[in-house]
């Protein structure tokens, strides 16, 4: 017996070390799906893992990346099945979740239906989602905490990952699939919930449908190009759906707060980068083709009349600490003798001066990176502020569906940030 209808569409960018086992997670369910397609987004060695793994699956190779939005759709127009679920190519799924997800699709009023996904060591990675506003920031309930009571409990959530996920045909159909906009990842899948809810239907969570994410990715939570990914496209999330009035009263003032309060400067910098790319997109008011060029901007600490002061910066924190030179001589016995009328002659009284000196310096780095910190700040709000003032004064809001806010250098280059997150991990 097979699931009525449903069918699994996995987009893959080089995943042959992980597709395998995500197929073979398929084979094994106790229900299994009516159809699997896989799409390779371009890179040609997942379409061979998949078929020499499931040579039953329906395999196509996109002509570029399409993103993990674009390749899903590509995957839907494939298929014919009531039923879709997306699966990530890292991602095992436990034998009876297509039976789980199938159950509770059949509830009307049920759009959009995810699992609890996990890490390999058993820490809880997804239990549903859960959308801060006014700043449209994501979070997934239970994190890193160890699997327990807490996360067995079905709920209503704002979304679920892409990474595991579940819809009605006729839902899909109803809000037109993933907007291909959030090129290449992150909030795809959140726009999607929020667009499903949006026409009457809730988005549940299933903690007994359990997939195992094995995060085969290189780019890191904490680096300049997350960052840069998460915020151009959360900024893209707030465009969408909520109104100028609003960003206006409730998102500026919150988002001004949070400059003031992050902590992590290559987020400050990928957030300088995000309001500055919006703005010149909300100016200019082109479609991404015709002003590819102007997305290929220098990284925020390489501006013009910012670099003189990091490298004053960098220098300050490199000899902020001053030691002991030690002697030296042609001849060891000399450089010994010298270091040891030193210690009996001279250290005693010089060393309260030396600590002295490093605690001078040492507030004195702490005072230039405060003062660092607020100028970057500062700039901030000057560009966020500018940024909404070009939105509402300049191009209509269509045209953030054709704008595309990334580094050049970043654009259908797979290798360049984590695979999951090109997949439709938000916030993973």
């Amino acid at each position: 017996m097979t699931a009525p209808g449903l069918a699994i569409i996995i987009v893959a960018y080089g995943h042959i070390a992980t597709l395998p086992a995500t197929l073979n997670s398929l084979a094994r369910q106790t229900l299994p799906a009516q159809s699997v397609v896989v799409v390779d987004n371009g890179d040609g060695s997942s379409a061979t893992a998949a078929r020499a793994t499931m040579p039953v699956a329906q395999v196509i190779t996109a002509a570029t990346n399409l993103g993990f939005g674009g390749g899903c759709n590509l995957g839907v127009a494939l298929t014919t099945a009531p039923l879709l679920a997306f699966i990530n190519p890292d991602v095992v799924l436990q034998p009876d979740w297509i039976a789980t997800v199938t159950a509770a699709l059949d509830d009307p009023t049920v759009g959009i239906v995810g699992g609890k996904l996990c890490f390999p060591d058993g820490r809880v990675q997804h239990a549903g989602g859960v959308i801060h506003w006014p700043l449209a920031l994501t979070d997934h309930r239970g994190y890193g905490q160890p699997d327990g009571p807490a996360w067995n409990e079905p709920l209503a959530v704002d979304y679920v990952t892409g990474a595991a996920l579940a819809i009605r045909r006729d839902v899909w159909d109803r809000v037109a699939g993933f907007d291909p906009a959030f090129f290449p990842a992150y909030f795809e899948e959140v726009d999607l919930c929020l667009r499903v809810a949006a026409q009457g239907y809730s988005i549940h969570y299933l903690p007994l449908a359990v997939g195992i994410h094995q995060e085969a990715s290189a780019l890191g939570k904490t680096s300049s190009s997350y960052y840069r990914l998460y915020h151009a496209n959360r900024l893209r999330l707030l465009w969408k759906h909520r109104p100028d009035p609003w960003l206006l009263t409730d998102w500026l003032p919150a988002e001004l707060a949070y400059l003031r309060t992050t902590g992590s400067e290559p987020e400050i910098a990928a957030l300088l980068w995000a309001y500055r790319t919006w703005q010149t997109a909300f100016l200019m008011g082109k479609s991404a083709a015709s002003q590819a060029s102007g997305w290929d901007q220098p990284p925020d600490e390489e501006q013009p009349g910012q670099g003189e002061l990091r490298w004053a910066l960098g220098q300050l924190k490199h000899k902020a600490t001053l030691r002991p030179i030690p002697f030296t001589s042609r001849f060891p016995l000399a450089a010994a003798l010298r270091t040891i009328w030193n210690r009996i002659a001279t250290e005693a009284y010089l060393r309260p001066l030396l600590q002295q000196q490093n605690d001078y310096n040492a507030a004195l780095l702490d005072l230039a990176t405060a003062l660092e910190r607020q100028r970057r700040t500062a700039d901030g709000a000057v560009l966020a502020q500018g940024m909404l003032l070009a939105k509402l004064l300049g191009a209509p809001l269509q045209a953030t569906n054709e704008l595309t806010p990334y580094p050049i250098g970043l654009t259908n280059n797979a290798n360049t940030f984590r695979r999951e997150q090109m997949y439709g991990d938000d916030g993973l």
